[in-house]
C-alpha cells in the first residue's frame, strides 16, 4: 500500500529521528536525500522551476561518487534516495547502473520525463519503489507547447510508459508507476483526456499539481485554479480499484499564502546532491551559495553534515532566512508544519 496524500507529511512515520532532533536539535543525517545525475534536459518545460541552471553546463555525477555516496548515506541511516534534479537523470549514460546500485541498499525512486526510458534502461525500474512520469499534456499539441519538445514525443512517451507497466506485470514488481501534471491555462483543456490515457495503460495513479514559483527561476506564469473545481470532480470520477488521481487541492489553496511557522526545520531530514558533488542544506535552493554545506568529492557526507559550514548554513536559517523567500509549495511544508506544532504545543494538546 503507498500513501496518496500527496499533500501531506511522513515525518510521523519517523519517530525515533524526531525525537533525537527535539532532544539534541541535530540529527546524525538526512533521513531523505535527492540525488542529481545531470544538468542536462531534452525538455524546455514551460513551467520549468530550475531554468536558472537546466542546461547551463554538461555536468554529471561520476559515476563512483554517487556510489559512494548511496554507501555514505546508507551509514548515515538515510532511508530513500530520489533521483530528480534539475536535469533529466536519464540523459546520465550510467543513470541504470547508478540507480540500481542505490535500489539494493534503500527506498529508492526516479522523476523523469520519461523520453528515454528506452531498451536497456527499462530494466532499472525492477529496484524501483516508486517511477513517477512527468506528462504535461493529454495531446501531441499541448504536451508540446508546454513541455517544449517535438509533438511526436508524446505518444513515444506514453509507449514507454505502457513498457514499464508491462514489465512490472510481467516481473510482478513491486514499483509504483504514476504520471503527473502540472495543471496549466496551456493544457488544462486536456488534461482529463491525459488522466483516461494513463488510466487505459494501467499505471497506478494520476497526480495533478499547480504550478508554483521557484524563487531562484523566471517562470512567472499567473494561474486561477479556482476555475477547476469541475475537471476535479471529473478526474475524481476516472478512478477504479486499480487506479487512484490526486487532485492536489490542497497545494493549489496554498499558493501565496503566509507560512504558518516561524521557522524552517525541515532541513534537518533532507539533503540534496548535485550533478557536480555539491551538497545543499535546501533542495530548493539549490545553486544559492547561502545553502551550499560542501562536496561529496572532497569530503565524507558526514563530515559534511556535522560540520562547521552546515552549522553556519543552520544558523542562517534559523536567524536569518525570510520564509517569504521560500517557495509557495516547498516540499517541506507540511513537515514544517508538523515540526513546528512540535515545539510550540498548544494549550490543549495534553488532552490528547
Amino acid at each position: 500500500m503507498y500513501d496518496t496524500n500527496f499533500d501531506g507529511q511522513r515525518l510521523m512515520c519517523h519517530p525515533r529521528e524526531v525525537a533525537e532532533w527535539l532532544l539534541r536539535g541535530a540529527t546524525r543525517g538526512p533521513l531523505y536525500t535527492e540525488m542529481e545525475l545531470t544538468k542536462r534536459c531534452n525538455c524546455r518545460c514551460l513551467f520549468c522551476g530550475v531554468d536558472y541552471e537546466v542546461n547551463a553546463s554538461r555536468e554529471a555525477l561520476e559515476a563512483g561518487l554517487g556510489r559512494r555516496a548511496v554507501e555514505e548515506l546508507a551509514g548515515m541511516g538515510n532511508q530513500a534516495v530520489l533521483f530528480s534534479g534539475s536535469g533529466e537523470p536519464l540523459l546520465h549514460p550510467q543513470a541504470a547502473e547508478i540507480v540500481a546500485y542505490s535500489a539494493a541498499r534503500m527506498n529508492t525512486a526516479l522523476a523523469t520525463n520519461g523520453v528515454a526510458l528506452t531498451g536497456d534502461r527499462l530494466a532499472l525500474i525492477d529496484g524501483l519503489a516508486w517511477i513517477r512520469f512527468s506528462v504535461n499534456g493529454g495531446s501531441p499539441q499541448s504536451y508540446a507547447t508546454v513541455q517544449g519538445t517535438a509533438s511526436e514525443w508524446f505518444e513515444r512517451v506514453l509507449a514507454n510508459i505502457a513498457a514499464a507497466v508491462r514489465r512490472k506485470r510481467d516481473r510482478s514488481l513491486r514499483v509504483t508507476i504514476g504520471v503527473q501534471l502540472v495543471l496549466l491555462d496551456a493544457n488544462a483543456d486536456t488534461t482529463l483526456e491525459l488522466g483516461r490515457r494513463v488510466r487505459e495503460l494501467g499505471v497506478d495513479y494520476f497526480t495533478v499539481k499547480p504550478f508554483s514559483a521557484h524563487p531562484l527561476g523566471s517562470k512567472r506564469l499567473q494561474v486561477d485554479y479556482g476555475r477547476f473545481n469541475e475537471l476535479a470532480r471529473d478526474l475524481k470520477a476516472l478512478e477504479t480499484g486499480n487506479f487512484r488521481v490526486i487532485y492536489r487541492a490542497r497545494s493549489m489553496a496554498k499558493l501565496n499564502q503566509p507560512k504558518p511557522y516561524g521557522q524552517c526545520y525541515g532541513t534537518h531530514f533532507v539533503s540534496l546532491i548535485s550533478a557536480n558533488g555539491d551538497v545543499w542544506e535546501c533542495n530548493v535552493f539549490a545553486g544559492d551559495a547561502r545553502f551550499l554545506i560542501g562536496n561529496v568529492a572532497q569530503q565524507s557526507l558526514e563530515d559534511i553534515w556535522n560540520g562547521p559550514r552546515r552549522r553556519e548554513v543552520l544558523e542562517f536559517i534559523a536567524h536569518d532566512l525570510n520564509l517569504a523567500e521560500c517557495r509557495d509549495v516547498c516540499r517541506m511544508d507540511e513537515c514544517n508544519r508538523y515540526l513546528w506544532r512540535l515545539k510550540h504545543p498548544w494549550e490543549h494538546d495534553n488532552f490528547i
